[in-house]
């Protein structure tokens, strides 16, 4: 399946000849989706419960740790299918009042939680009073874990990155810095093309996702290049008042 030619189309077309090609709309490919997770899931959910059953039968340590391996990989094939079924689902949000501070710390506590082994990687800070936004705290944490970790992903093993969330005139300014010699090619591009990805084994939804978070928010998200510092910048802010 191929995308369309046009940067922020919202079709798809089928494989095949040019001239009969049927054109499938965006929430068409959407529903397949999360029909194909919802049906895998399921056959998932029912393996990690005939191996749970089978270990609760089982004494012998070989064969309990092969079974104990086994109820691990489903496990992770079914969460792995949840969050794809979650990356084409349409943003519902259900607002709060939410403080910025609050949200800094809790971003920061559900990302050490999450990832331990890159916690030492990342510099926290906060900066200006506290500052009261309307939000969707779990799409809101979706979105900046996900920022978090393209950062992460795309510097190097030892380097640190800095997470900044500033109170300004305008809203909670939330800043994510990493070190990058030279500007990336297509940052325009960056999450506007589903299933446009640079990454071998992911599948181009992650930045998709977050531009459709920041849509419903009427948030701002940018990403821009510091060549003085040698620095690549993402910025996304949520302002004080929706429309």
């Amino acid at each position: 399946m191929r995308r369309g030619s046009a940067p922020n189309s919202k079709a798809f077309s089928g494989a095949g000849d040019e001239s009969t090609v049927e054109v499938l709309s965006l929430a068409r490919f959407e529903a397949f989706l999360r029909q194909l997770s919802h049906d895998v899931r399921n056959d998932l959910n029912a393996m990690d419960l005939l191996t749970s059953y089978v270990e609760d039968l089982q004494t012998e340590g070989a064969v309990r740790e092969a079974l104990a391996q086994l109820h691990d990989s489903v496990r992770y094939g079914s969460q792995r299918m949840q969050r794809l079924s979650r990356a084409v689902q349409k943003c519902e949000p259900d607002w709060i009042p939410y403080p910025n501070d609050l949200l800094f710390e809790d971003l920061r506590g559900r990302f050490e939680l999450d990832r331990p082994e890159c916690a030492a990687r990342v510099d926290w800070k906060i900066v200006g009073d506290r500052l009261v936004v309307p939000v969707d705290a779990g799409l809101v944490m979706e979105a900046l874990l996900e920022l978090l970790g393209n950062a992460l992903g795309f510097s190097p093993a030892d380097s640190v990155v800095r997470v900044v969330c500033s109170s300004t005139e305008d809203g909670a300014l939330w800043r994510i810095e990493q070190p990058a010699a030279k500007a990336p090619v297509g940052m325009e591009r960056w999450g506007r093309v589903p299933l446009e990805t640079t990454r071998r084994a992911h599948y181009g939804l992650g930045l998709f996702r977050v531009r459709r978070i920041v849509g419903v928010h009427h948030a701002r998200l940018d990403f821009f290049h510091e060549a003085g510092a040698g620095l690549l910048v993402t910025e996304l802010l949520f302002k004080k008042t929706l429309p």
